[in-house]
């Protein structure tokens, strides 16, 4: 009899002594797992540093899904065991996961948000390098076989008073050729160059979105660099598009809601003349109309 209580004794301890050995292995795999979740932020904070982060964050969701893969296997041997102690730093195990997936996420976006700015940003530096040798400025319109734009003027003039006006107007350009045109650079001619303003739906390359969603609308910006500046004295306003964009063929695009303030001083009258400009097809049109204004 004692013999027997002294064998149920010695498998109490040795079974007792073998969950006491895999609670403690399985706490070491718990603590090296959360070791190299530490390092794999460290890791992280480092890879948005690099040229090659998101190779780098490929990698970190492969680590992060093999570790969710041991996490699995853990849930499986606490079940075994049955130990809810383990249960619970498991729960923590698959928070602190989230918490990480969650960040990757975020960081992705933060990648895109400024692939999205470094774009934009070579627009405005490309937009800034317009010079005169690559526009042309003479009146004359050149034509070319495939490509013909239909430009006009539509406005009103409001009188304030004998000496205070405004314009109100919209400038509309038709492709009516054969083969798309692409971005457009207009110029807006005043006489006499006094009167050179121009107001409405239009930012300088500073106040410029560069928001991606905004890339899905014509978004028109002043040519401000020093050329353009010059190009003012004379009476010449220059606006482009801050993304690229192509007019198909008969398709109309409008520069519209624009107004031009007139303060009447010695002249009788006052004139606005536009010319579309098209660097890649080496082609430009003068509009139909013209704005006139006679006191």
């Amino acid at each position: 009899m004692n013999s027997q209580k002294e064998l149920s004794y010695d498998r109490l301890a040795s079974r007792t002594k073998f969950y006491q050995e895999k609670s403690l292995e399985l706490e070491k795999k718990l603590l090296f797992a959360e070791d190299k979740i530490d390092q794999l932020e460290q890791q992280l904070k480092e890879a948005l540093e690099n040229d090659d982060l998101e190779r780098q964050l490929e990698t970190k969701e492969n680590k992060v899904n093999q570790l969710q893969s041991e996490l699995d296997q853990l849930k499986i041997e606490v079940s075994q065991s049955n130990l809810q102690a383990m249960e619970k730093k498991v729960q923590g195990f698959e928070e602190l996961l989230e918490a990480i997936e969650k960040e990757l996420n975020e960081k992705e976006k933060q990648i895109e948000s400024y692939k999205s700015k470094i774009k934009s940003l070579e627009k405005r530096v490309k937009v800034q390098k317009y010079t005169p040798e690559e526009v042309e400025t003479e009146t004359e319109e050149k034509e070319q076989a495939d490509y013909q734009l239909s430009s006009y003027f539509n406005y009103s003039v409001i009188c304030k008073n004998d000496e205070s006006y405004v314009i109100h107007g919209s400038f509309h350009m038709t492709n009516t050729g054969e083969k798309p045109l692409e971005n457009p650079l207009v110029c807006f001619r005043f006489q006499p160059a006094d009167y050179t303003n121009l107001k409405g739906k239009i930012s300088s390359l500073e106040q410029s979105n560069i928001n991606p969603e905004a890339q899905e609308s014509i978004q028109w910006v002043y040519l401000d660099n020093e050329w353009a500046k010059e190009a003012k004295s004379r009476g010449e306003i220059w606006i482009a598009s801050m993304y690229d964009f192509q007019i198909p063929v008969n398709h109309t695009i409008s520069l519209t809601d624009f107004q031009i303030p007139i303060q009447k001083q010695f002249e009788d009258s006052v004139a606005v003349e536009a010319f579309v400009y098209f660097q890649k097809e080496d082609y430009r049109a003068r509009a139909m109309n013209q704005i006139s204004i006679n006191f």
